[in-house]
């Protein structure tokens, strides 16, 4: 705050009314989570956090005092205790608050700042600025800082109170952790903390982190593309004059300059407290420590005579935060379908709830909302129409399911435009069983739209990690149920059947899936726990007031089977050839990237466009091993989906359609979670998964002892039958048809029967379909 003071008494012009948005503070609790974090979050809160400058009030609220903690400003204290070290700006302290005939200015004012360091010398104006202020402070004649700095500064020195029911994740604009020398784990900490504020908030394009030593002071940053980071010594003059750069530009930054995507506004929310429980998982929060014995003498002193309520206040009844109201993309931007659908500019998605944040700190980063797009004009008379609506109020239709992610620009699947490929076979008839997007919308590449360059750099040899640009991208996609929302076994091995035929589709076009999984899977039925066709909600469009709108149902999306495959995020053609085996393949977050070996520049003229990537516990056993993925890689890894769901969905799920499912544990048996866990390496996962199906009949017997009662058929014969005749089929048609392990990826693509497989499974399925299956 002093150097906010400062600049805004010496250069004006360049702050141009930028008012503080963001201010630091410390926790009391350390070893206690923030709430609402991600189910991953580590144990223990950051050291510091950096929170929006509202979370501070001067006046509190009378329902709900205890929900407070007093967090006085700085500037009072550094008065008071070092009148002599910060005397200059203990005078501009008081010029600042005393009356001033400036102009206020507000943050609409606010210019965007450079976030290019400048590494040149001071400039002799600057100097003569500076030497002026130097002789007008010995004078004591101090200029009168202008109003909207003064108004600030004021601000902060009242805003005493932090509002503690604003203490949550989703409302952390910074994490900080802090070390006594060991800069390195701070960093790693720090990173920890970065994801759960990603997990939380799933609208951020990157994330800041900092870290503090005794002597160092650091910066994370971490987007799609990767992540940076830059230390600095505390203890000389240029550390010192970085660190202040750093933290005012944090002070002063605007949503977009802390990540905020643009496409993206928010609305208020709140989720309800347990007391003595954590918010998000419910577990027992330890108890506080009261023995003052065990702190170390500076806590001790920092401690003294404050009660222990007054150090850990109770959790509040409830927590305020934001979360994504709506999405308004750039038609311009758009590119399926090729022709415009209508004269806006912009369409806007109306989001209803996040249904999948995967949120990874670097990487595809996908999440997924259940949105509904608002209409105007000629559709919205129609649909008022139509469905006996006010035509007065706003209307908007869905459900769909808008995904957002970062695609790797050096892939097959985007430089060749896979879509696009699938999107004229479907049109031919090619493909049945496949849910494409209606629209596409590309957003720019991280590089220009996130990092404002044109190139990208490289990260130096000595960290192993290179930088790879990747584009924002948004699919539109009819919401489906998925595989876990089945209601009765038919339908759950239809869906399965309709996966078969859209590989053999997918095949008959040229391309393999690549990252098949249970949340690939879709289930065609669109049965709606509201059978009408219109409810009414209360939306935020913008202005804080909430007005009444129409939810309406789109035209169902129907599919042949019950059931197929979405998603080609991952997908590409198949190959013409088998490469030589790879043997560097290693686990990110559940998904596999192969790691090569630095390019020649030969090579770096023609990069690999193909590498093999799937969701680990699916994952085939040739791609275990180091093969390149073909479609005999597809059908095995839809066994290993009906394999793993009979440990996981234990009865048909009541439909709530299109609300948002109920999460399911994965509670897998010690003998299954030993071949899909991603912490092993790749290849001792395959040995794994290799043993526990070819060699004798351990899979069955797992599967009998440690199947989930639905699977296991104990009040339905004819059920258990069902099951053990379809699994024995798949295995018997992927696991010892061709035994050999070098034959696994060299089929040639007549080899590869899908829609054998499909046909085998409807004969089961139809013999034993009224014997407890539907």
């Amino acid at each position: 705050m002093a150097a906010y003071l400062a600049a805004g008494v010496t250069d004006q012009e360049h702050l141009s009314g930028r008012t503080p948005t963001v201010r630091f503070t410390t926790l009391s609790r350390r070893r206690v989570p923030l709430p609402l974090h991600s189910p991953k979050a580590q144990a223990f809160q950051p050291d510091f956090i950096a929170l929006p400058s509202s979370a501070f009030v001067s006046d509190r609220d009378q329902t709900r005092l205890n929900e407070y903690q007093e967090k006085p400003s700085a500037l009072g204290f550094i008065e008071t205790h070092f009148p002599g070290l910060f005397e200059p700006y203990s005078r501009l302290l008081s010029a600042a608050i005393a009356p001033t005939n400036s102009q206020p200015s507000g943050s609409d004012a606010a210019q965007p700042r450079s976030t290019q360091l400048n590494d040149a010398q001071p400039g002799p104006q600057l100097l003569s600025e500076l030497e002026e202020l130097s002789t007008q402070l010995e004078m004591n004649q101090l200029p009168a800082p202008p109003g909207w700095v003064s108004n600030a500064v004021e601000k902060h020195r009242e805003s005493r109170f932090l509002d503690m029911s604003r203490v949550c994740f989703p409302n952390v604009l910074l994490p900080g952790e802090g070390e006594r020398t060991r800069m390195k784990v701070a960093m790693i900490r720090c990173s920890a903390q970065m994801y759960q504020q990603r997990c939380t908030q799933p609208w951020l394009r990157f994330s800041l982190g900092l870290m503090a030593t005794k002597d160092e002071l650091g910066l994370l940053r971490v987007d799609a593309t990767g992540m940076e980071d830059c230390v600095f010594r505390k203890d000389t003059g240029r550390g010192v004059i970085e660190g202040i750069r750093l933290l005012l530009g944090i002070m002063l930054a605007t949503d977009q300059e802390l990540g905020h995507h643009p496409a993206f506004s928010l609305r208020d929310a709140e989720a309800p407290s347990v007391p003595e429980l954590d918010a998000t998982t419910g577990d027992k929060r330890p108890a506080p420590t009261t023995n003052s014995d065990n702190q170390p003498d500076l806590k001790r002193a920092r401690t003294a005579g404050i009660s222990s309520s007054t150090r850990d206040p109770l959790p509040p009844a409830k927590y305020r935060f934001r979360e994504v109201n709506f999405v308004t993309l750039e038609n311009s931007k758009r590119h399926l379908p090729e022709s415009p659908v209508s004269t806006e500019t912009h369409t806007r998605y109306y989001i209803k709830y996040l249904l999948e944040g995967r949120a990874s700190l670097v990487g595809r980063c996908a999440r997924v909302w259940c949105a509904y797009r608002e209409v105007s004009g000629s559709e919205r008379e129609s649909l008022a129409s139509v469905h006996k609506i006010n035509p007065d109020i706003p209307i908007l239709i869905g459900p769909y399911a808008l995904k957002l992610y970062c695609a790797d620009i050096h892939t097959e699947t985007y430089t060749q435009d896979i879509l696009r490929v699938a999107q004229k076979a479907q049109d031919e008839g090619i493909i049945q069983h496949v849910l494409l997007p209606t629209d596409v919308w590309y957003l720019g590449k991280i590089s220009e739209v996130v990092r404002n360059s044109k190139s990208i750099g490289i990260k130096p040899e000595n960290t192993g990690c290179d930088i790879k640009d990747r584009e924002e991208i948004i699919t539109i996609t009819a919401f489906k149920r998925t595989l876990d929302q089945f209601e009765t076994g038919y339908e759950f091995y239809g869906a399965i059947i309709g996966v078969l035929k859209a590989i053999g589709e997918l095949q008959d076009a040229g391309l393999i899936h690549r990252d098949i999984s249970m949340g690939n899977i879709i289930l065609s039925d669109e049965k709606y726990a509201n059978p009408d066709k219109s409810e009414h909600v209360n939306v935020d469009f913008g202005n804080g007031k909430l007005v009444e709108a129409a939810l309406v149902r789109r035209q169902s999306a129907p599919m042949p089977s019950a059931g197929g495959l979405h998603d080609l995020d991952l997908a590409t053609f198949i190959p013409k050839s088998v490469p030589p085996t790879k043997e560097h393949w290693v686990t990110d977050g559940g998904y596999v990237r192969l790691k090569l070996p630095k390019k020649s520049p030969e090579e770096e003229k023609n990069p690999q466009l193909d590498i093999c990537t799937g969701t680990t516990p699916f994952l085939s056993i040739p791609i275990l091993n180091g093969k390149q993925h073909s479609v005999y890689d597809d059908l095995q890894s839809t066994f290993f989906v009906l394999y793993l769901s009979m440990f996981t969905y234990d009865t048909p799920t009541p439909n709530c359609y299109p609300e948002a499912p109920q999460k399911i544990s994965l509670d897998w048996p010690a003998e299954v979670q030993g071949w899909a866990d991603d912490r092993v390496p790749m290849k001792g996962l395959g040995i794994r998964k290799d043993g526990f199906f070819q060699y004798g009949d351990k899979w069955l017997t797992v599967l009998a002892c440690k199947g989930l009662k639905f699977w296991r058929g104990s009040l339905e014969p004819g059920l258990l039958l069902c099951h053990y005749y379809a699994l024995m089929e798949f295995r018997q048609a992927l696991l010892t048809k061709f035994p050999a392990p070098a034959d696994y990826a060299v089929f040639k693509n007549g080899r590869i029967k899908p829609r054998e497989v499909a046909a085998a499974l409807e004969k089961i399925v139809e013999i034993y379909k009224d014997e407890g299956l539907s």
